[in-house]
């Protein structure tokens, strides 16, 4: 297909593939003259990886290109692989921080530790986890590691089905991309469904709550 076509069929403006292309997040299609190539269902695939790590996952550039990297190194293990993804969707912990979070920060490791979670030292998570936990103690809110044990047990559980099934694709870079989208997605999906929650739980508390009615516009 032309490059006109890949756009239509991936929902990506031309001029987004061309930066893609030049950017080295898309690889080239096959040369048919000068200014001419004809590309692939696989790059459709690319397009839509990229477009959901931008749009959904909020990653930037450089971010998506060191992701799709370990989507593409068939040297590196699958779990390194997936470690990447991981990693790549957020910013390395910084060089110096505050008193609080570095208390937050051995308390995270110590729960890890005792939960068995062997994580790498350079993972962001258990830093960001430390940020979010000095920052409900800031606003009186008397947080404990042990407070997330119910949550954790329920997504080690999500978690091992979730690369069970990455797993299970028919090949390498399908379980990677696979693994990186179910993060991105999955992730958003339930932090919606807990802001639900929440407004659900608000409205049966409150017995003289009614439910908002839009109003029509004028």
């Amino acid at each position: 297909m032309r490059v006109s076509e890949l756009g239509r069929r991936s929902g990506v403006s031309v001029a987004s593939i061309k930066y893609y292309l030049r950017e080295g997040l898309l690889t080239a299609g096959v040369q048919t003259a000068t200014n001419q190539a004809v590309y692939g269902d696989q790059h459709v695939r690319r397009l839509r990886l990229i477009r959901s790590l931008i749009d959904i996952g909020g990653l930037s550039i450089s971010h998506v290109r060191a992701t799709l990297a370990a989507v593409d190194d068939e040297t590196t293990s699958l779990h390194d692989a997936f470690g990447a993804v991981m990693h790549g969707l957020d910013e390395a912990p910084p060089e110096n921080e505050d008193n609080e979070v570095a208390t937050a920060y051995r308390e995270v490791q110590e729960w890890l530790s005792a939960r068995d979670w062997h994580i790498e030292p350079d993972a962001p998570a258990p830093y960001r986890l430390a940020e979010l936990v000095a920052t409900l103690r800031r606003f009186d809110f008397p947080t404990t590691l042990a407070d997330f044990d119910s949550s954790a047990d329920t997504a080690e559980r999500t978690a091992e089905a979730e690369v069970k099934y990455a797993r299970a694709m028919p090949d390498r870079t399908t379980a990677v991309e696979t693994m990186l989208i179910g993060t991105v997605v999955l992730e958003r999906a339930l932090v919606e469904v807990r802001r639900l929650a929440l407004e659900a739980a608000s409205f049966r508390i409150d017995g003289s709550a009614h439910p908002v009615t839009p109003t029509e516009p004028s």
